[in-house]
């Protein structure tokens, strides 16, 4: 009795949790790049989608006033100015500052508020919570500024330039163009090709009794294992 039509199965359960893993292991992903592509570049290079609703800490590089912003005080230079204000490449003015540093062999060196002495003495670096800074150098400083690498924990932000950058700007929509017809010219053969195939192939090994149809069943075999997408690459100009 236990093979009646219409029971139920004892391991129905077992067969929808396998579902529920197979298409978490699918969607998890897909929805991961989903998020990624409203993220910024330097947020995918320092977190993960996962931590995209977070603040995220990154490590950017920025540089304080140069000679045309330095004055002179008691035979010193001196440059004031705001490095989250001043630098275009500043992450924005929300962000907490957390370190700072003078060299790339150590970008978080200083604590913030904490003076930082480099050049042999000579020149000397504050860099306050809000962004403010003072430098001084016993030597006029260079046209480009100091460089300064400033740890921040950065809120979380999303933004549409990924897609404007890929499919607006210049160059990138010509790339996307080809790319674009490229997929196309090895999709479509390889959904139409093993749909006619097997359409034959049903129909021939369903019905019919031939010479050769073991052999025919080895090559569609082999048509299913091997992907037809291996077999159009070379056609193609990428």
């Amino acid at each position: 009795m236990d093979n009646i039509a219409g029971t139920k199965s004892s391991l129905t359960w077992a067969v929808h949790i396998s579902v529920a893993l197979l298409v978490a292991l699918w969607l998890f992903p897909t929805f991961g790049l989903f998020v990624s592509s409203f993220r910024t570049a330097d947020q995918i290079s320092t977190s993960g989608w996962w931590k995209s609703m977070f603040p995220a800490e990154q490590t950017v590089q920025l540089r304080t006033g140069g000679r045309d912003a330095a004055t002179q005080e008691g035979g010193v230079y001196v440059v004031e100015g705001n490095l989250l204000v001043d630098d275009e490449e500043s992450p924005g003015t929300g962000v907490t500052l957390t370190r700072f540093g003078v060299s790339s062999r150590d970008v978080s060196a200083y604590a913030i508020g904490e003076t930082a002495e480099f050049g042999d003495g000579d020149e000397t670096l504050t860099l306050n919570e809000d962004g403010t800074y003072r430098y001084t150098s016993v030597e006029e400083p260079g046209r480009r500024g100091q460089r300064v690498f400033v740890s921040a924990e950065v809120p979380p932000e999303f933004t549409l330039k990924n897609y404007d950058n890929i499919l607006f700007s210049g160059n990138n929509t010509d790339s996307m163009a080809k790319a674009f017809f490229n997929t196309l010219t090895v999709t479509v053969p390889a959904t139409i090709i093993p749909i006619v195939i097997a359409a034959f192939a049903a129909y021939a090994l369903a019905w019919m009794d031939f010479p050769g149809r073991a052999l025919l069943i080895a090559c569609v075999v082999g048509l299913l294992v091997v992907p037809l997408q291996l077999a159009l690459i070379p056609l193609l100009k990428l």
